[in-house]
């Protein structure tokens, strides 16, 4: 059987929404939730994986950020399979095949039911506002492109609607991020209508349907350095997703001061100074896109030190190793390969471990 083994306790995390990886995982026993956010409310969802079933498909396979946090609710065990591993897994076994089209057709059907009720509805009513409320839901994930194409979808088929106005404001914004021009962060493209004053109408508000007001989320503070405006735990999640879209779009100058302020801020409550290590890992990863190996070698050493059982300090070794390997230290970057072999549990950087030493010789 091809894959690792791996278990995982009670409230520990598979991996999170933002992250990248391309492991595939097989639940074997246990229960593991998946949190991500509705596409018809924004509100946060709840899906509980059965056994047998895969879960980090998607992402793995389209090679994007994960979607979803995977969240252990009960001692689990999984199979993890790397992308190569479970295209050779499915394609030789009729039943994995079978189990795996059940549980894409229901996402899937449940997808095409939801285009269906806000595309095809009727009435202008609700349908409005809820297919306005799916190019909200890209753009507050950095999904741009899938935003403009509802935005437009809309003006459409509401060229004169409630929301047309803000869906040509939200393009032109879109239109900017993708230029590089501006933050491209979704309180910079969206503007908190002004409060009513108590016997006035207020000229800025937009009425939606049934009178209701559709109203922008408050734009968070602004992460600068030295933590000027990160006030909380709600803060430093949305502040280090952004920074997480960043580095995927190889914006690593700004992913690089956003992780730093939010790392600077000295305001972490206890619940989010558990982001400290995956930020200090994150910066030293921006260092490498931006070609300074000696101070990521810095950052990533300080990781290791900080935080010794972090999820992450078998990637940061990793790291260290390939840096040694681009100056033409062979000798120190096979004892970091060698170093992530040694440790446990095996993880996908294992594998890329042993091709390094491979390529090295070693």
């Amino acid at each position: 059987m091809p894959g690792i083994v791996r278990n995982y306790k009670t409230g520990s995390v598979v991996y999170f929404m933002g992250d990248i990886g391309d492991s595939i995982y097989i639940l074997k026993a246990g229960t593991v939730s998946l949190t991500y956010h509705s596409i018809e409310t924004g509100e946060e969802v709840r899906d509980t994986i059965q056994k047998g079933e895969f879960f980090g498909v998607k992402s793995a396979l389209a090679k994007r950020p994960r979607e979803e946090t995977a969240l252990v609710l009960k001692d689990a065990q999984a199979l993890v399979l790397s992308t190569e591993e479970f295209e050779r897994l499915i394609s030789s076994n009729i039943t994995i095949i079978t189990n795996f089209l059940r549980v894409f057709s229901n996402q899937l059907r449940k997808v095409v039911k939801l285009v269906h009720s806000f595309l095809n509805h009727s009435e202008v009513g609700d349908s409005q506002a809820e297919l306005f409320k799916i190019g909200e839901y890209f753009l507050k994930n950095h999904k741009y492109r899938q935003a403009q194409y509802v935005y437009e979808t809309y003006l459409k088929h509401y060229k004169d609607g409630v929301f047309a106005a803000q869906a040509h404001e939200r393009i032109k914004a879109i239109h900017d991020a993708l230029e590089g021009k501006g933050p491209g962060t979704f309180a910079s493209m969206t503007k908190e209508a002004t409060p009513p004053q108590p016997g006035l109408a207020s000229p800025s508000k937009k009425e939606g349907p049934k009178g209701a007001v559709l109203k922008a989320p408050a734009e968070p503070a602004s992460a600068t350095p030295g933590g000027a405006g990160v006030k909380g735990a709600g803060d430093i999640t949305t502040k280090y997703y952004e920074a997480i879209s960043l580095f995927s779009q190889e914006k690593f100058e700004e992913a690089y001061r956003l992780f730093k302020s939010l790392y600077d801020s000295g305001t972490l409550t206890e619940h989010s100074k558990e982001y400290l290590p995956k930020i200090e890992y994150e910066m030293g990863r921006c260092l490498m896109g931006l070609k300074k190996h000696k101070e990521a070698v810095i950052i990533f050493t300080t990781m290791i030190k900080n935080f010794p059982k972090d999820e992450n300090i078998k990637d940061a070794l990793f790291n260290i190793g390939i840096v040694y390997k681009s100056q033409g230290d062979k000798g120190k970057a096979a004892s970091f390969f060698n170093k992530v072999l040694s440790m446990l549990p095996e993880g996908p950087v294992d594998r890329k471990a042993k091709k390094e030493l491979a390529g090295l010789g070693a």
